[in-house]
């Protein structure tokens, strides 16, 4: 069991994959991506990220793609993996073609890449009994973060920030002072026995994680408001939490060195941490679906 990569349809180990210098996506980030969380030889919220995968290639005007045989190279990669728990990696690029900024015309054959690796969620799953500290950072990223796109160097730039003062996440602030999202989660926050969240738009992602909150908020009787806050009422709120791929559901007990609420997790993050085992619990239960194969 161990990482393994599939380019192209070609499986091999991740240190042996290479793309083009000419690829639009090394040159460009002209390139769009997924991850999902592997249970149990399965991707975890799969339809509903193959669905954020359409629309990204769509609002990125990419020609034609065949999903169906990318999930069928999705799960060939997992069996030859051998990874039971685990996460994978999809990003496709818009292809091979000389270096202009105009899309290929003709268009070109895009460039597939998958990644699986096995995941212990074992670290994560200790933060979240504590809850973990997280900084604030100017939001300077592109103005259309509902694109899953590999440009992520706003991201990565105020995430390495907060590592370096010892904090799990960045939370952006955009340039009128309302939060947006955190670096690679969604930020959501309780007050008065509802839980909310900033409204979907361009400037943040559409988070398959955070929809999944917002299911179960509702599922266990919790209001579940969109709403734009600053950073001073975030700080006010009686609680507030990371959710995410990998994350789940975070509770975070400080935001630049302040305590949120006691400092604590909160009685309504553990009612949606509660309810995220039991959501995932059902899920392995039921019967899955006929192997994909390639």
């Amino acid at each position: 069991m161990g990482d393994l990569a599939c380019v192209n349809g070609e499986m091999m180990a991740p240190e042996r994959a290479t793309v083009p210098i000419y690829d639009r996506g090394f040159l460009f980030g002209d390139s769009v991506y997924e991850v999902c969380r592997i249970y149990a030889g399965r991707c975890w919220l799969e339809a509903q990220h193959l669905e954020r995968l359409r629309r990204s290639l769509k609002e990125l005007e990419f020609p034609p793609y065949d999903v169906d045989r990318l999930v069928a190279r999705i799960y060939r990669t997992i069996r030859e993996a051998g990874v039971d728990e685990g996460l994978v990696y999809v990003q496709v690029t818009r292809g091979v073609a000389p270096r202009t900024h105009a899309f290929p015309n003709p268009p070109v054959e895009p460039t597939e890449v998958i990644i699986v690796r096995p995941f212990d969620d074992g670290p994560s799953a200790a933060l979240r009994e504590t809850g973990v500290p997280v900084v604030s950072r100017p939001d300077i990223r592109w103005k259309r973060c509902d694109i899953k796109t590999t440009n992520l160097l706003g991201n990565v730039l105020a995430n390495e920030s907060a590592h370096r003062e010892g904090a799990y996440e960045a939370v952006l602030i955009d340039s009128l002072g309302y939060v947006t999202e955190a670096t690679h989660t969604s930020v959501l926050w309780a007050r008065e026995g509802r839980v909310e969240a900033t409204p979907e738009g361009p400037e943040i992602l559409i988070g398959m994680t955070r929809h999944l909150a917002e299911r179960l908020a509702r599922r266990v009787g919790l209001p579940f408001v969109e709403t734009r806050v600053t950073l001073p009422a975030l700080l006010g709120a009686d609680e507030a939490f990371l959710v995410g791929t990998s994350t789940e559901v975070m509770p975070i007990a400080t935001i630049d060195g302040q305590p949120i609420g006691d400092g604590k997790p909160g009685p309504i993050t553990r009612r949606l941490q509660e309810a995220y085992r039991d959501e995932l619990r059902d899920w392995l239960a039921a019967p899955s679906p006929a192997p994909a194969r390639a």
